[in-house]
């Protein structure tokens, strides 16, 4: 059984979002976004034996629009960002289940190579296989399938400097994964696997989600040369950003903020761009996005209507039939809960997520309460 909403069909349809899905041997920088293959194949076999069906963001898209409404047995499921093992993990379990799906990619992160394998373990004698992000043969070749569609995740899935106000010292310990994105952008596909070799005593600044921000700061290099030489392994995190913020004292400025013209090429980077380039690949039209980490801004959504998109994350209303939304709602399908009852207790959890997505005011309470 699943909860549901008394009276006709027009509950929200609920779309589950994951990214990756791999056992990890030993933690990893991203690991943390992985969810176990039991818990995954636990959740897709429950959501099968009880008859709910998958639909694609064209499917959503006239639903929506009140033009063709859903079954009321019906999700969505996304994947973000197009790990590897979307499609050498996934795509077997996903196709024995005759579930549709959809994965929002990143052209940042994809690069040409062969098509790998499918894997049953996530082992580190295999991880080349698994463990990354998905090439440009693999997203052709599940996009012909007619099992995967694929649509927009932003250009660069990055964090740029917001400010000139120092946070922290880079020393090696804490992830900040911008840092080594945004100094080797060409090496994003690997990060994964391969150190990116930030600079120690890189300089942290304030930093948003791409595109949430509204006007990047670009650091002087003269600064950044100069605190990266000030480094030292022996002092406290604190200490060290005294010391950057001494040397800052020394600058009249230590950098500037984008042009108006340099924001709006970003922005047509992230979203225009985006889209070509998968169209490119898949040979299909891409009108439909996800913002990454959900970051956005007003600005960036009306830029978002008149770069094509139909729909984007991240909504707070439900996607019911006829409710014209421009922005849908997702919930994740999973949560971590200790080892030993993360398989049951993720089977509970979707059935919350399912009756919260739906519209049943009791779960929906719960989650409110629970965020306090």
């Amino acid at each position: 059984m699943y909860l549901k909403m008394k009276g006709k069909n027009n509950t929200g349809i609920p779309i589950l979002y994951y990214h990756s899905i791999a056992n990890h041997e030993q933690v990893t920088p991203w690991s943390f976004l992985s969810v176990s293959i039991a818990v995954f194949k636990a959740q897709i076999d429950y959501l099968k034996r009880h008859h709910f069906q998958s639909c694609t963001w064209k499917e959503l898209d006239q639903h929506i629009m009140g033009l063709n409404p859903l079954p009321e047995r019906t999700v969505m499921f996304h994947f973000d960002d197009g790990f590897l093992d979307n499609w050498s993990v996934v795509f077997p379990i996903m196709k024995e289940a005759g579930f549709t799906y959809s994965i929002v990619v990143t052209p940042d992160f994809i690069e040409d190579g062969p098509i790998r394998p499918f894997v049953t373990e996530t082992t580190l004698s295999n991880v080349s296989d698994w463990w990354g992000y998905l090439n440009r043969n693999e997203i052709q070749f599940m996009s012909n399938s007619g099992l995967v569609d694929f649509q927009a995740h932003g250009f660069t899935h990055t964090w740029y400097e917001a400010s000139d106000e120092l946070i922290d010292v880079y020393d090696g310990v804490k992830l900040y994964p911008h840092l080594g994105w945004n100094l080797f952008p060409e090496k994003k596909p690997k990060w994964l696997q391969t150190s990116l070799n930030v600079p120690m005593g890189y300089p942290v600044f304030e930093y948003k989600k791409s595109l949430e921000l509204r006007q990047r700061f670009i650091p002087d290099p003269d600064f950044i040369e100069q605190a990266i030489t000030l480094f030292d392994a022996s002092q406290s995190q604190a200490e060290r950003l005294a010391v950057l913020k001494q040397l800052k004292s020394k600058f009249t400025s230590i950098g500037r903020y984008e042009t108006e013209e340099e924001q709006v090429l970003r922005l047509k980077n992230e979203l225009e761009s985006t889209r070509l380039f998968i169209s490119e690949i898949i040979q299909k039209p891409v009108e439909y996005l996800v913002f990454p980490g959900g970051g956005s801004s007003p600005q960036v959504l009306e830029a978002a209507k008149k770069a094509g998109y139909l729909l984007v994350s991240k909504g707070t209303q439900l996607n019911t039939f006829g409710s014209q939304l421009f922005q849908v709602s997702r919930y994740s399908a999973v949560y971590l809960f200790p080892k030993p009852i993360q398989v049951v207790a993720n089977i509970y959890f979707l059935r919350l997520q399912i009756a919260r997505a739906k519209g049943n005011r009791w779960v929906q309470l719960l989650f409110k309460i629970l965020k306090r």
